[in-house]
């Protein structure tokens, strides 16, 4: 194979590129795992724009990041610039050795194709040939560039940059938005609420209303080999990681390394853990501290559901015959904002389906909600009435269809106040934490899981919208009236197994 053969193949040129692995061993890049595959995949795409990784720490995200950067500014025809922002010093100075190490270890006659200068005291390579760069910085609060627009901004471990919101404010101004722009962000998570957390929700929210720009890659720890031990003999799992082992198929050496690593000698405790190394989204952002609901029992449910069900409107159990059913809305304007959501539950508190809409107008999603009401029998419909007008419009719309509607025994429509909600909260919570009710939807479960109580006020955790969750409680509130509902019986019974039992409530999802 010729030398301009290897330059015009993306992962031919990157799979010949040398480093220094963490063993201060000089490896090629030769086996790419699937999740550096993922991300140097989304880099070629030329619709991609934004990618976001969430990582556990040290797998070689940043590594294949590094690997298509170099050969982006390698083979590059035009003075093509990228400026790589980090964390820390140390890490600048560990992503500049990166590049340096792949340009050095080049053959030699590959290299003098595309001379590079290097400024080490800049920590800046430039292709004397196209004039192309990369460059490095520590993020910082007056971090903006050497006065050059770039085409490609990588952010490595965002979520513990200083200032993130500002720093990254005046680095994206920097951006040349052109065909050739890219934004790539790396990191590991450190908690909710910060600036990496909302770009990661914003990225997820992306592909979920099919937007091509964007891509989110997401890495488990279990996927990576070396994050294995094996046990001595005699170790048993516990009963809470045995239950995890299943949900998420971690064989016996994982199970144990992850055991020494949350609870060993130099062990960093189960929270952290989660956090530096997740097995889903979640357990990167996950809040103990003043949730409203039951987290871990949550999560639990959240990791052992079926794949998410996408679109709109999300059908998880058809109607029955002499099944009531109820719909709990949380409306909105949907343009563009705050989601508009229809929750349904039936008599036995089971969650049947979900309609979520942001676009289109709330009469377009008052239409689908009176189908959706006719597809459950004609389900009673409790419709929060105080959101901007909204609600009043989708109410008079639905009576229209002559939909019935839930009355409080005042007569009147729902409308939202403090002293209620937190009554209504609380009413589904009890039958939440009891395990009275049966919850299949995946965004219904992880708004549920960040809804905080701040200052009195019951809200959605920074990040996180809470009309999903809204809709639910609506939904159970109505359930009250149901003549069928046995909700406080099966807390009663259920309430004292739940935990060792938590994959009992998870049945299997239909999607229609």
């Amino acid at each position: 194979m010729t030398v301009s053969e290897i330059f015009a193949d993306r992962r031919r040129f990157i799979s010949r590129l040398r480093f220094e692995d963490t063993g201060a061993n000089i490896v090629p890049f030769a086996n790419p795992f699937s999740e550096q595959v993922a991300l140097i995949d989304a880099l070629r795409d030329p619709f991609v724009k934004t990618v976001v990784v969430l990582k556990p720490r040290q797998i070689g995200i940043s590594t294949a990041n590094c690997a298509d950067t170099f050969w982006e500014t390698f083979t590059a025809r035009k003075p093509l610039r990228t400026l790589v922002a980090a964390d820390h010093s140390k890490t600048t100075k560990s992503l500049f050795g990166k590049f340096l190490g792949f340009y050095e270890h080049l053959p030699n006659p590959v290299r003098q194709m595309n001379p590079f200068r290097v400024n080490r005291v800049d920590k800046t390579l430039i292709s004397q040939k196209t004039g192309a760069l990369i460059d490095h910085m520590t993020a910082r609060g007056d971090a903006h560039g050497r006065g050059w627009t770039y085409q490609r901004l990588v952010a490595e471990e965002l979520a513990f940059w200083t200032n993130a919101e500002e720093v990254w404010a005046g680095l994206r101004s920097t951006l040349h938005d052109g065909p050739d722009s890219k934004i790539i962000i790396v990191s590991t998570p450190n908690g909710p609420g910060d600036f990496y957390h909302q770009r990661v929700m914003a990225a997820i929210e992306a592909e979920r209303q099919g937007d091509r720009t964007t891509k989110f890659i997401f890495s488990r720890w279990s996927d990576h080999g070396t994050y294995r031990r094996e046990p001595p003999a005699g170790w048993e799992p516990t009963e809470e990681e045995y239950q995890l082992a299943q949900l998420h198929g971690l064989d016996m050496p994982q199970l144990y390394w992850r055991h020494e690593m949350v609870h060993g000698v130099e062990g960093i405790g189960e929270r952290r853990f989660r956090r530096e190394y997740p097995l889903t989204v979640e357990d990167g952002f996950i809040v103990l501290e003043g949730c409203w609901f039951d987290v871990e029992y949550l999560n639990a449910i959240y990791n052992a559901l079926p794949p998410e069900s996408v679109g709109e409107r999300r059908i998880y159990r058809k109607p029955e015959l002499d099944m009531d059913y109820v719909i709990g809305v949380d409306p909105s304007w949907c343009t563009g904002g705050d989601y508009a959501v229809a929750c349904v539950m039936d008599e036995k508190g089971r969650q049947c389906a979900v309609l979520s809409m942001n676009a289109g107008g709330e009469a377009l999603f008052a239409e689908r909600l009176s189908d959706l009401s006719r597809y459950y029998h004609k389900a009673r419909v409790l419709v929060e009435a105080n959101t901007g007008g909204a609600g009043r419009v989708v109410i008079r719309k639905i009576l229209q269809d002559q939909i019935p509607i839930w009355k409080g025994p005042d007569g009147k429509d729902w409308t939202t106040h403090r002293g209620n909600k937190e009554h209504a909260f609380s009413f589904a919570r009890q039958m939440v934490n009891g395990d009275a009710f049966e919850l299949v939807d995946h965004s219904t479960v992880s708004e549920l899981m960040h809804v905080r109580e701040v200052e009195g006020k019951i809200e959605g955790q920074d990040g996180y919208h809470d009309d999903h969750a809204d809709a639910f409680v609506l939904a159970c509130w109505a359930l009250r009236t149901c003549p069928g509902f046995d909700g406080m019986a099966k807390h009663s019974r259920r309430n004292a197994v739940r935990r060792r039992h938590p994959m009992n409530i998870i049945r299997s999802a239909v999607h229609v």
